[in-house]
């Protein structure tokens, strides 16, 4: 309709403006609308202010660090700068495995929020995992996902970071909440999905308290070198002397061994018996593996990954290389002991389809752990017999009350020659009266 404007929908109330071809901007011709001056310059700054707005939550995200798959909360400025960084992945996990076993502040901080050494380092070992190698800091991941790498319930990583703040080696930077607006858009803006709520940030820290409590690591002593002399004298020493002349005089200059020479009958039995006393073994028969060598060698095939009962002879061989006494070292207690030193490592171990030489990775794992303290069956077996000490204790202590203690007759005669007593001293007060 002519004489109208979207500003303004009464045409009687229009206002009357020249028609001319250059202010018209709004107009119906063919059944297309042309939008007047005002439209675009709203849509115009629509577009700005949207672009703007787009461009801050980039500009947010990049000033917090956003980085994987999820937003992560920012963390207060200035927080982090006076928390101390960490040692370093194994060696954090040596330092929180040390004063938890060997402070009374540590086992404390244990019985308190009523968790274990093993479950507490599989929860610390998952934290290890996700947080930055040099500084310790940035563990944003949720609980449920450390709680599936620790192979723990939530109730166990809630007590594990419990003991992880008592020791000041877990700071909790940002505590876990529901998104804001702005922070939505901007976790949409970051990975594309939807993302209501954030995990806590965390930081693990070596504190100067526990750092001093710790022991330095054992020193390992350097492996020699294989120089180039030592490669050629080890093959010379390996490879099979050449017979001669000197080394046997009955060799000649003719091959007898050859289908071309004849051998004369005389000297065929004498030849022979030569041969003979030379194919003789020099050296002694090879004595059989002892049992609990075998035994510990089969445990432990049937606990690791990509070992077989094929390789139990090398299995038995690389045991005792490494210096394990199988008479105190079952093969369950290695398969632990390997298991205890991947999860404070932080690894994990490999899939049997990726092992190409299992005897050679377990070789090289045996050459890192120090096997000369005492085993973990020997722990369990010095803590059985404390304990059937303490349970003997206790019921020698009971049998020994129960010994002292009056019977129902004495105690009947103790109070008949009490009350004799009390009747025989008042009488005398009221004699005296």
């Amino acid at each position: 309709m002519a004489g109208t404007s979207d500003a303004n929908a009464c045409a009687e109330s229009a206002p009357k403006q020249p028609i001319s071809p250059t202010n018209i901007r709004s107009s119906v011709h063919g059944g297309t609308h042309i939008p007047q001056a005002a439209e675009v310059d709203t849509w115009e700054a629509t577009v700005h202010a949207a672009t703007q707005a787009i461009n801050q939550l980039h500009q947010y995200n990049h000033d917090t660090g956003q980085r994987g798959h999820s937003f992560t909360l920012p963390t207060t400025p200035g927080r982090e700068a006076t928390i101390p960084v960490w040692s370093g992945r194994t060696e954090w996990l040596r330092q929180l495995r040390h004063y938890i076993t060997h402070t009374t502040t540590g086992q404390a901080a244990l019985t308190t929020h009523s968790i274990s050494i093993e479950r507490l380092m599989a929860v610390a070992t998952a934290h290890a995992q996700f947080a930055d190698s040099t500084t310790g800091r940035g563990v944003t991941a949720s609980r449920q996902l450390i709680a599936h790498h620790a192979g723990v319930s939530l109730s166990v990583i809630n007590r594990a970071r419990r003991v992880l703040k008592t020791l000041q080696m877990g700071v909790e930077l940002e505590r876990g909440r529901t998104l804001r607006t702005h922070e939505y858009m901007a976790a949409e803006l970051h990975h594309g999905g939807q993302q209501h709520q954030a995990a806590s940030v965390w930081a693990l820290s070596s504190p100067k308290q526990i750092v001093d409590a710790t022991p330095p690591p054992p020193q390992r002593p350097p492996r020699p070198r294989r120089t180039r002399a030592t490669r050629r004298l080890a093959r010379h020493r390996t490879r099979p002397q050449q017979p001669n002349a000197a080394n046997h005089p009955q060799a000649t200059t003719a091959d007898t061994l050859s289908p071309s020479t004849s051998v004369p009958s005389h000297n065929l039995s004498l030849r022979s018996t030569h041969q003979r006393a030379h194919a003789r073994p020099t050296t002694s028969t090879p004595q059989p593996r002892p049992f609990h060598l075998q035994r510990a060698a089969a445990a432990l095939a049937s606990r690791s990954p990509g070992l077989t009962h094929r390789h139990i002879g090398n299995i038995c061989d690389t045991i005792q290389a490494a210096g394990i006494d199988t008479t105190h070292w079952t093969g369950h207690d290695i398969a632990n002991t390997l298991d205890r030193d991947t999860r404070e490592r932080g690894w994990t171990w490999p899939t049997a389809d990726r092992i190409s030489s299992p005897v050679a990775l377990l070789r090289w794992r045996l050459t890192h752990i120090d096997w000369t303290g005492p085993s973990p069956s020997q722990h369990r077996t010095a803590a059985d017999a404390r304990l059937r000490g303490e349970q003997q204790a206790r019921h020698t202590a009971i049998h020994h009350r129960n010994a002292t203690q009056a019977t129902q007759e004495q105690r009947e005669t103790t109070l008949a020659q009490i009350r004799r007593t009390l009747r025989h001293t008042t009488h005398r007060r009221i004699d005296l009266q």
